[in-house]
């Protein structure tokens, strides 16, 4: 066995670490790329999310611009209905109080009439005037006491219904007491599909009050024929229907759009009926329905409401 010299050695030796050397370069310039190639995923990485994340940054803040605009459009819209509303009762009120104002002016006419030296009436001139008289301070006194009602009912959000009521008998009761206001040879009936047992929850004075002022509504314009209120259940079960139709001269055509809303320069008789279905429109909304004139009535006129019962 031949032993190595020392210059074979130190050959070997060189040789190694050359070998060494040359696996440390190449290790470092492959951890080099490895390291570039990572720092260039990572920048692309870190751009990404940035972009991503300035893009959701823009996003969320279109999208609460966006909320913002429409919270201010839905505001102005809620502010200009209800400046509407404001001026339709501004409106309403003073159409009232003048109206108030020319029966009262025509009250004092009447009365610089009576006080008259030179005034010898007869008993026919007399009950003429006295009529007059009565018919307009019987239109102040409810034009006055229906506007103070509609004043505070349409302002109101909710009101009890805690009054048990038997529908039949309490139709038929109200029926019975506008015998007063009849004028005429009219049929005044009620015609029910509920049961005599059947009661409902609400509020009876003001149930009372609608059904009071569209009769006496129809019982205006109606001197011959009939008058009938129609009571039935709705197809929801927990609400009733009234229908309070007659044959009588109806609303005229160009006061019908406006028969809930506003007072038109018409007579004070339709002025009057105005006042009321305001009225009922106030009270049926407070017990949680609705009212509206029957479109399909081609002979004087149909009121139908609904209520919560």
């Amino acid at each position: 066995m031949m032993t190595a010299t020392i210059p074979q050695i130190i050959a070997n030796v060189i040789a190694a670490l050359i070998i060494i050397s040359l696996v440390i370069a190449f290790t470092g310039v492959y951890w080099r790329r490895a390291i570039s190639k990572v720092e260039a995923v990572s920048k692309q990485t870190t751009d990404l999310l940035k972009a991503n994340h300035e893009t959701d940054v823009q996003k969320r803040l279109e999208k609460q611009m966006e909320t913002v605009r429409l919270d201010r459009m839905k505001d102005r819209v809620t502010l200009e209905k209800q400046t509407q509303m404001l001026k339709s009762k501004l409106d309403f009120y003073y159409k009232v109080l003048s109206e108030v104002q020319l029966l009262h002016n025509g009250m004092t006419s009447y009365m610089e009439l009576l006080n008259s030296a030179d005034l010898e009436p007869g008993q026919e001139e007399w009950n003429m005037v006295r009529q007059q008289m009565d018919e307009r301070a019987d239109y102040i006194r409810e034009m006055v006491d229906s506007t103070l009602k509609i004043m505070i009912y349409e302002d109101m959000k909710e009101i009890e219904r805690k009054d048990h009521v038997l529908v039949n008998s309490f139709c038929q009761d109200v029926f019975e007491s506008c015998q007063y206001y009849m004028t005429g040879n009219v049929d005044l009936r009620v015609e029910t599909r509920l049961d005599d047992d059947d009661k409902i929850l609400t509020n009876m004075k003001l149930l009372q009050q609608v059904l009071l002022n569209l009769l006496r509504c129809s019982l205006q314009f109606t001197h011959e024929g009939e008058i009938v209120l129609v009571v039935k259940r709705c197809h929801q079960q927990n609400e009733l229907s009234f229908a309070v139709s007659d044959t009588g001269l109806g609303i005229p055509e160009e006061a019908k759009e406006s028969a809930f809303e506003r007072i038109r320069n018409t007579d004070v008789s339709i002025k009057i009926v105005v006042v009321r279905l305001r009225l009922c429109r106030a009270l049926v909304r407070l017990l949680g329905g609705t009212i509206y004139q029957d479109p399909h009535r081609k002979k004087g006129t149909s009121m139908v409401f609904t209520i919560k019962a």
